[in-house]
């Protein structure tokens, strides 16, 4: 199972080298590297609602639609500065609300990446900017018309046609840039805590434990990919402690190439915050698949790895610690284990 050779370029993992047989090759993180930091978090609650094309030129010039003047001249030049506010301060509080996605941590740039693609809200971003410039030359250019004498109502007319055209065309970009804050609502907020990685076959028993033990209540089904998202929990331990727990979706398998994008999210946590692997074993499934993704976890990730049976209740091996998040047998072996090797 050896994953040295055979390696090539993905997407998914930016500069990274990804195997074309199973696992992640150059994924090794440095025991001192591997503390995850987050004094850059990102957490996409805080980005604002963005408003459709139609939205925002209501908005511009029903505010400039209340502003008078002793002339027409003067009216349509305050008209014209009220639009140029409203666009400009809109336009600039939108972008400024975006972190530097090359400066996040490597978690968080690699998994906005997996999930929307970096270069995709670049470019959003970057037609936001385009029509902040145009929109601005519009109004400039109109300013100095009607300074020069020209009809200030034909003028101030044209100006809104112009304008509203410029807007119109970025509408695509408003749309997304509002759904992007949904869906990167997904990517949790993590903390500089003790953290350990829960992982394994889909349908094992993964999110039942961590329901079982922490604070977040994930979906629980009998059916592969139930758990389609990272899920973050915390573990009392007393003395004001706690401990990172993370739920991530079922790994399969094959190779990365036909790992879709659910397993790519838990292979990003085991990347980046794992201190410490749950491995999660259900005996009642077929064990040979479940044993060659667990080599392959030990062999590609420089981390403790506990591994342990699931379902205790319905089956009688106990040649590894085994628990039941049914009848609660075994629960505090496994966490007195996990406190153990992550020595809190």
């Amino acid at each position: 199972m050896s994953l040295k050779a055979d390696c090539r370029s993905t997407k998914s993992f930016s500069r990274r080298e990804v195997c074309s047989k199973h696992l992640v090759r150059h994924i090794y993180i440095h025991p001192s590297n591997r503390n995850f930091k987050v004094n850059a978090v990102f957490e996409a609650k805080k980005l604002p609602t963005v408003l459709t094309a139609e939205e925002l030129l209501d908005k511009a010039f029903g505010r400039a639609s209340k502003v008078g003047g002793r002339t027409p001249r003067e009216r349509a030049l305050n008209k014209l500065a009220t639009v140029s506010n409203v666009l400009r301060d809109y336009f600039n509080k939108i972008i400024k609300s975006h972190p530097s996605y090359d400066n996040l941590p490597e978690f968080y740039k690699e998994m906005i990446d997996l999930v929307v693609g970096i270069r995709r809200i670049k470019k959003a971003l970057a037609a936001l900017n385009w029509a902040n410039e145009m929109t601005q030359k519009i109004i400039n250019k109109a300013v100095r018309e009607i300074k020069g004498g020209k009809n200030p109502v034909l003028v101030l007319r044209s100006a809104y046609g112009r304008i509203s055209s410029i807007i119109e065309q970025i509408d695509g970009e408003l749309r997304f840039l509002n759904e992007l804050k949904r869906t990167l609502r997904e990517i949790p907020a993590l903390t500089d805590e003790p953290t350990v990685v829960v992982a394994g076959y889909p349908n094992v028993g993964k999110s039942s434990f961590v329901a079982k033990v922490s604070t977040v209540k994930p979906e629980i089904a009998s059916y592969p990919f139930t758990t389609k998202s990272i899920h973050v929990g915390y573990v009392e331990i007393g003395r004001g402690k706690r401990i990172q727990i993370i739920d991530t979706p079922g790994l399969l398998d094959r190779p990365l190439e036909k790992r879709n994008e659910i397993e790519r999210k838990a292979i990003l946590c085991l990347k980046h915050v794992a201190n410490c692997i749950l491995f999660i074993i259900d005996p009642t499934m077929d064990l040979e698949p479940q044993m060659k993704l667990l080599e392959e976890i030990k062999e590609n990730f420089d981390v403790p790895v506990i591994v342990v049976y699931s379902k205790a209740d319905l089956h009688d091996k106990r040649d590894l610690p085994a628990f039941s998040s049914v009848t609660g047998e075994g629960i505090d072996d496994v966490l007195k284990r996990i406190r153990e090797v992550l020595k809190v």
